[in-house]
Order: structure tokens, then sequence, then C-alpha cells
């Protein structure tokens, strides 16, 4: 089946949120500060581990007993997600662009209440859609584990160092009841994008070859090599140094409406007229847009925004990607959002 399939993950390439990082600022004590540590583990830990089976992201369950400590429940997160989505200029006209030419799925390491919240706002087809599964309303842990958590977080926020938190979730938490949480909730990161992806290939009879995917952190690096191997579309958007590290392409913008022409010529053609109108792109933007694209509301679009660094990722220009990528990704996102993993 020569169907083209477009794939993305959804915060960064669609929305400027990081929702778990947001709900940890909303209701935890130091909360932003603690997330960040958290995430800068697990990046440790994907790269320390070695495990192929290792799932980045994992920060999404480790956080875990620390919200339930402050009596966070499925209602608090789905409440402040459907309050707090804050699209990607253009993202909602892209969506419903591409989903009128190309079959779309979301694949997210964000909870699934706060994709459905998304979903909700866009109008996008939830069923197409993966994410962290979460239900924080089955588990009942008394007041005093909930104490204990709450001193773990100030044992973590004063000695920050790998080898502290990690003598935290590999000896203290294991003898806890709360530990089940961190147990039972698989992120959808890393390995688990990746096998999404290859769930879509195999419900659909689709071929990896076809795939568009987007991707901008170290949750993203798995698929981004599997669509590169399988000669797809892999794109690195307003990614950092993992992303591009692994990526074929690389795109820098403050807005998506280059992701809709990407799409279109994507859709439409084979794997090497992307990579021609690329080149042609960055000799001379206007002729590119113009010659590749059939759509007259989305060249227009094109041409009155900032026009995006578009570039096929070589060693030579990696090093200046990455710069110019986390400048725009902080510029976006927000630095604090933007330098997490």
């Amino acid at each position: 089946m020569n169907q083209k399939i477009f794939v993305t993950d959804c915060e960064g390439p669609l929305s400027v949120n990081d929702n778990a990082y947001e709900i940890c600022q909303e209701f935890i004590p130091n909360g932003s500060e603690l997330f960040t540590i958290l995430s800068n583990y697990d990046d440790v830990l994907v790269e320390k581990s070695g495990d192929e089976n290792y799932r980045a992201g994992s920060t999404l369950k480790l956080i875990l007993p620390f919200l339930y400590a402050y009596n966070v429940m499925n209602d608090d997160i789905i409440e402040y997600s459907q309050d707090n989505i804050y699209l990607l200029h253009g993202a909602l006209d892209t969506l419903n662009y591409i989903t009128n030419i190309m079959p779309a799925y979301i694949v997210s390491t964000s909870y699934n209440q706060y994709i459905e919240a998304l979903c909700n706002v866009t109008g996008f087809n939830y069923e197409n859609t993966y994410s962290t599964r979460l239900d924080l309303d089955k588990y009942n842990i008394d007041i005093g584990e909930l104490e204990k958590i709450k001193q773990y977080k100030e044992e973590i926020l004063n000695d920050s160092s790998f080898e502290n938190i990690h003598k935290i979730f590999i000896e203290k938490f294991p003898l806890l009841e709360s530990n089940k949480m961190i147990l039972d909730v698989v992120p959808i990161g890393g390995l688990g994008k990746k096998e999404s992806i290859i769930d879509i290939v195999n419900k659909n009879n689709y071929q990896p070859e076809n795939i568009m995917y987007l991707g901008d952190s170290i949750t993203d690096t798995d698929v981004l090599d599997y669509i590169k191997n399988h000669n797809g579309l892999s794109i690195s958007f307003n990614g950092n140094e993992h992303a591009i590290n692994t990526a074929d392409i690389a795109v820098i913008t403050d807005n998506t409406v280059i992701t809709s022409l990407i799409s279109e010529i994507f859709n439409n053609n084979d794997l090497k007229t992307v990579y021609d109108f690329i080149s042609k792109f960055n000799e001379n933007p206007f002729d590119a847009i113009n010659q590749y694209s059939n759509n007259n509301k989305l060249i227009q679009e094109l041409l009155i925004n900032k026009l995006p660094i578009i570039k096929k990722i070589t060693s030579d220009n990696k090093d200046d990607l990455i710069i110019r990528s986390k400048n725009i990704r902080n510029q976006v996102r927000g630095e604090n959002i933007g330098l997490l993993g």
C-alpha cells in the first residue's frame, strides 16, 4: 500500500506546552524544579543504561508519587489540561489541512488526559493518537507514606546528584505502596513511540517508507531513526541535539505552515522530490515554494510569515543547526521547557 502517512509528536511540533512540567509547576511546591531535575535524571538513565528497552520519557512516571502526594487526581489533570492548551502558530490550520489530504496520527509521551483535551480543542480524531495512559484515581496511599514522599522531594531538591536520586528510586521507593504508580505506567516515549509507529503500520498495512514523522526531543530518537532507516521522511522540528543528531531533516521555525507544505509535497511525490525542494528552497525560497506547491492559500501563508530554516542534516552543518534550533525552541516554548530533553 503506497498511501502516505503523517505522524507527529505533539508537544513541540503542534503545541508549545510541556503538560507534565506545567502540571508539576501548578500543583507541587517547587514542582518545576523537581520536574527538571527528574527529567535530567531520566536523560542520564537513557544514556548510561545502554538498555535498548529503557523508555525515554520516564519522567512522566517518576513524577507520579509526588503529584499524588499533593492530592492531584485525574480530574485535576483533565481540568488543567483543558484550560491550558497553547498551540504553535498555525497548528490548527495545519492539522485541518493535513487530515484532509492524508491519514494523520499523533504519537506523544504526554498523558492521555492532555492529548484528549488537545483533540477536543482541535477536532483531531482521538482514536488516531497514542499517549501515556494514566489513572491516578485507582490508588489509595496512606497519609504517612504521602509525608515520606514529600520528604523524598526535599531530599532531591537539596541534592540533585544522579547518585542520590538513583538511590531514592532504586532503594527507597520499592518499599512503598506508591511505587506501583511507577511500575504501572508505561510511557509512550523512546521505544514506546517506535512501538506505536509499528502498530500503526501493522494495523493499516502501511509501509514505513511512506511515513513522514516530526519529533523534537530524546523521546523521538527511536522513531526518527526507525523512519530514517526505512527511507521515510524523518524531521527534527525545532529539535534539541538528540533530535537533530538522529533525523534526516531539520526544520526551524516559529509556525507550522512549512509542515503543511512539506506534507503536500511528500503526499504527492516521492522522498527525492522533498529533498529537491529543500535544495531549491535554500537557493531561492520563493521560486521553490511556487514550483512545488499548487495551493495558493498555503503559498500566501508561507510568504507572509517569517521563512523557516529547512536543511538536510549533515556532519558539516549539524552543530550549527543544533544552535539555531535550540534558540528558536527556547524562544517559542520558553527556556525552561526548551531546555528539557
